[in-house]
């Protein structure tokens, strides 16, 4: 190497590092590098906000779910939305690393809105629907009574068939109880800011719900198996099955 490019490779290296430590660049890195993360958190929250503007409606067409708990639960989902466009627009306007960091780790530290918030709304939603589904089987159990009284009077043995009703109704029942369980245990969740209790008291909670579904959903799949077996059962008889 001559002297001629090695004198060249030198001031270019010393312009470089005069540039990197000039004031400039250092307020240019510092300014990406709070966007990097200023994005960031702005998608984060936009993904919970949707996802809670979403649960919301949802809720809000539940109609087994008493009206205090649907206004309780509505209460929290759009206080969490609120936090959530408040928190967007402080980190927007956070000129701070530190500070900045801070903000968008509360983001999942602070709301627990994936953590608590949303599977309280989920729950919520899947017992009133496990409780539509109780009061269809309710309504199919009365109509099924109706055959196996008129088959019985035909002389037709209904014993089985009896026996079957007599569980669809007592699954029916366990299920209807079990999803107002569910329901009663994340009713009065809210985040726990960080409080490490509250956090345990309600993952403890949300645990218990989703066995008292899964519950539900076991007691209701034994009655729709009844049913069937009720039906399959009738149409050998010399009674209708039609209505």
């Amino acid at each position: 190497m001559n002297k001629k490019t090695l004198g060249f490779q030198l001031t270019t290296t010393l312009a470089t590092l005069a540039l990197v430590a000039s004031p400039a660049f250092a307020a240019t890195t510092t300014t990406a590098s709070l966007t990097t993360r200023q994005n960031r958190g702005d998608t984060a929250i936009t993904a919970r906000i949707t996802s809670l503007t979403d649960l919301d409606t949802r809720i809000q067409s539940l109609v087994h779910v008493s009206a205090t708990e649907k206004s309780t639960l509505d209460a929290s989902l759009q206080s969490q939305i609120s936090a959530m466009n408040t928190l967007e627009a402080k980190i927007n306007s956070d000129t701070d690393k530190t500070t900045l960091k801070a903000d968008v780790k509360s983001i999942t530290q602070n709301y627990r809105i994936f953590m608590v918030v949303e599977p309280q709304a989920r729950i919520t939603a899947a017992a009133d629907r496990a409780l539509d589904i109780s009061d269809s089987f309710t309504t199919l159990a009365g109509k099924l009574q109706i055959k196996i009284t008129a088959a019985s009077a035909a002389g037709d043995n209904v014993t089985a068939i009896n026996a079957s009703l007599t569980d669809m109704n007592a699954k029916v029942a366990a299920a209807t109880t079990q999803a107002n369980a569910a329901v009663s245990l994340v009713a009065n969740l809210a985040p726990d800011n960080g409080n490490a209790t509250v956090a345990a008291s309600n993952k403890t909670a949300i645990t218990n719900a989703r066995a008292d579904l899964k519950t539900v959903n076991a007691d209701l799949k034994a009655a729709r198996a009844d049913a069937t077996s009720i039906v399959k059962a009738l149409k050998g008889f010399s009674v209708s099955t039609s209505n």
